[in-house]
């Protein structure tokens, strides 16, 4: 073959060889733990952190604000419920996309079922 085309070939070995030893080991395991419900038990336990980091950073930005204008900023009795609902409410949609997914990857595709 040609200049190119031997340069063109190892360029593309010498990419997948990357990609095997790189990024198809971690592939692997996040395919690993998305099909046994790791992946999605720590998406659930990284959710309360979070909400709880950005629920604490809006209060006080809306402590701030509020200020400015003089005004004190006093958190209503429903706000500590509206934070516990808003938690729940995230970790229900992290199980429902797991089921989903789980759900999308069982199913046997119709291609499969066709008899020749």
């Amino acid at each position: 073959m040609g200049i190119a085309a031997d340069t063109y070939a190892e360029l593309t070995r010498k990419m997948y060889e990357d990609w095997e030893k790189r990024f198809y080991p971690k592939q692997k395991e996040l395919l690993e733990k998305a099909s046994s419900g790791q992946l999605a038990i720590e998406q659930i336990n990284r959710v309360g952190e979070n909400m709880d980091s950005s629920l604490r950073a809006a209060t006080q930005s809306n402590a701030n604000n509020m200020a400015r204008f003089g005004v004190d900023a006093k958190q209503d009795s429903n706000m500590a419920s509206r934070q516990a609902l808003s938690v729940a409410g995230a970790k229900n949609a992290v199980r429902e996309h797991e089921k989903s997914a789980l759900w999308q990857f069982s199913r046997v595709p119709t291609w499969a079922c066709v008899k020749k």
